[in-house]
């Protein structure tokens, strides 16, 4: 970008050179010393008799304009002005790095006074405007573009974390240990079982497991885990009642989660 502006800039100064001041002498300099590039074209004063290439458009000077604006997307600056006697001067300078430090001030900064009218007068003050509008819409872009390609990964996996906390929490909730299962015995009430049954029931018994072992007629079944692993394959104890009393206790296969 700062190579295609300082392309730029010679080309534009040589179209006003051209267009306001045609066979005049124009001379193109270019420096570079730190972190930043001058570039000034300056031309004399037409030569006498010499007639415009076209006369002044009406609101002349948006080349400069846009130039301006183009150099200070890069965060540069551009000046302009007279030069000698009766000559033009555009002088430019760029940092080496797109939105670098802005070269207002220093050895290397445009000098000179500046016609405050006319087609070539500055829009604006000369003063550093600070960063550049285009730049600096860049840089929100980019942080938005940062912060979702970051916090949404992140809020997913917090929403997963708490996902898996509350399922581990329900499974280890409804797990029969396999020694309070064994002391089961048919005939007892609900009520006479409760304190030795976990606080719920497994909910996530397969369907194929239903199928392939179904309910004893009239009664009403309860289903547990046999122990609290979420990784591993576990039991799935049934009780089933009848008229709340316990009148079958089975040992379903093991699956993984149900």
């Amino acid at each position: 970008m700062i190579t295609r502006t300082v392309h730029r800039v010679v080309q534009e100064s040589l179209t006003n050179a051209v267009k306001h001041a045609p066979g005049a002498a124009v001379r193109i300099h270019l420096t570079h010393r730190d972190d930043r590039t001058t570039v000034r074209v300056t031309n004399s004063p037409s030569p006498e008799g010499a007639s415009p290439a076209a006369p002044p458009a009406p609101g002349g000077g948006h080349g400069l304009t846009a130039l301006r604006e183009r150099v200070q997307l890069v965060g540069g600056t551009l000046r302009t002005g007279p030069y000698g006697d009766g000559g033009y001067e555009v002088c430019a300078v760029l940092p080496d790095v797109v939105g670098g430090r802005r070269p207002s001030d220093g050895p290397y900064a445009p000098q000179g006074p500046f016609p405050p009218h006319g087609p070539y007068a500055p829009q604006g003050p000369d003063q550093d405007p600070g960063p550049p509008h285009g730049l600096a819409d860049a840089r929100r872009r980019t942080r938005r573009r940062f912060v979702v390609a970051f916090a949404v990964p992140a809020a997913l996996g917090a929403v997963m974390l708490v996902s898996a906390a509350l399922l581990a929490h329900q499974l280890t909730a409804c797990v029969l240990r396999p020694a309070d299962f064994a002391g089961l015995r048919t005939g007892r009430t609900s009520t006479e079982l409760a304190r030795a049954l976990p606080e719920r029931q497994f909910p996530y018994v397969p369907d194929q497991v239903a199928d392939e072992h179904p309910e004893p007629p009239g009664t009403v079944c309860a289903f547990y885990r046999s122990n609290g692993s979420l990784l591993e394959q576990v039991d799935i104890y049934r009780l089933c009642y009848a008229d709340s009393r316990l009148v079958a206790k089975d040992v379903l296969p093991g699956t993984r989660r149900g």
